[in-house]
């Protein structure tokens, strides 16, 4: 396993696009991008999230969460030019950004009619098809 650490939580973006709560049948749209830093042995997982009730946009939320790889787990993963960050760990990093989402929506929608609106759980591995290969790196 590799071995990392939160290093940033960054609001992107957080938007109520309704002023009151619709009684329809609530739907998540779920984007997720990856960014990284070769410099800093980093990995940025970005996730919108995107609320629509009766078929309009009501809320928009976009986090994202980076993860510093300790250097001798990021070093002892590049083979020959390139860095192979394993599905599993991208997995993880998802699901901890998913968690840290759940807390800012709580806090973004505190005190309005939007507040009752919780992440259900959300498979990870839906949004996460394969290793992430970063090429070339230097080793």
């Amino acid at each position: 396993m590799m071995r990392f650490r939160m290093t940033k939580i960054n609001v992107g973006q957080f938007a109520l696009l309704l002023s009151e709560m619709p009684t329809g049948e609530i739907r998540i749209h779920i984007d997720m991008d990856l960014k990284y830093s070769l410099e800093m042995k980093r990995i940025m997982v970005s996730m919108l999230f995107t609320f629509e009730i009766d078929d309009h946009k009501a809320m928009l939320l976009q986090l994202n969460c980076e993860f510093e790889i300790a250097a001798e787990d990021w070093n002892a993963a590049i083979s020959d030019g390139k860095l192979t960050i394993p599905k599993e760990i991208i997995e993880y990093f998802g699901a901890q950004t998913i968690g840290v989402s759940r807390g800012v929506l709580h806090c973004k929608t505190e005190g309005t009619p939007f507040n009752g609106i919780i992440l259900p759980p959300i498979n990870v591995s839906d949004l996460v098809k394969e290793d992430l290969v970063i090429s070339p790196v230097d080793s």
